[in-house]
């Protein structure tokens, strides 16, 4: 499929007609790369998430995922093309406490319908939570449940990733491995991933970096 992956055009996000939160925000991003959206606190990184993975509406401008303006969709309309396209990682992981790993990873399944094709074991292997499989999510690590998250985000295989501060409760060596993770995913599956983060290092990682400051965004060249 020709041109970017995600196109965001003049978008502009008001709430209760405050001062914009995103103000004439535009980029695009071509398939595989991996973008660093990094800002303060407060800043708009999680209301841009929100919009490219249609949880929440533009007050204007537009996004685009494969060429299709999903800013009109109906509600139904967007949990199917989430579900088909694209995978979410947060901070606090959202797991079911009260499943297993392997629950947990599996449950997108249950919306797609889709198959098992394998796809499980495959990830928990992929991301080396195998062998905590049948434990309860309450039981297991931070590092460990945000592996179980990136692995249930990449379940129905999406085209895109968006992480919103993947690694703020985690320490320094587990950052590092949820960000090999990361790459992983984008070295095996061919992921285009979005990751938010107020943390400037990770930027060294990515193929590119957005600035979000003041409702504004530059986006950056950097060397990876």
């Amino acid at each position: 499929m020709s041109g970017p992956v995600i196109r965001v055009e003049d978008l502009v996000k008001r709430y209760d007609g405050r001062t914009a939160v995103l103000d004439g925000v535009s980029f695009s991003v071509e398939e595989g790369e991996f973008v660093i959206v990094y800002g303060k606190s407060g800043c708009g990184k999680t209301t841009l998430l929100n919009m490219i993975g249609g949880l929440d509406r533009p007050t204007s401008g537009s996004v685009r995922i494969d060429g299709q303006d999903i800013s009109g969709l109906s509600e139904d309309a967007l949990s199917q093309l989430r579900l088909r396209k694209i995978g979410f990682v947060f901070q606090d992981f959202n797991l079911l406490t009260d499943l297993t790993v392997r629950e947990n990873v599996a449950l997108p399944l249950r919306f797609s319908k889709k198959g098992d094709g394998g796809r499980v074991d495959k990830l928990l292997r992929e991301f080396d939570i195998y062998h905590i499989a049948d434990e309860l999510a309450r039981r297991i690590s931070g590092g460990e449940a945000q592996r179980t998250a990136i692995a249930r985000a990449m379940v129905n295989e999406p085209r895109i990733l968006l992480a919103d501060e993947p690694t703020g409760n985690l320490d320094e060596d587990n950052t590092q491995n949820i960000m090999d993770m990361f790459h992983q995913a984008r070295s095996a599956f061919g992921t285009t991933t979005v990751l938010a983060t107020h943390d400037l290092d990770l930027a060294e990682r990515s193929t590119s970096m957005m600035l979000l400051e003041s409702g504004r965004a530059e986006m950056r060249p950097t060397k990876t």
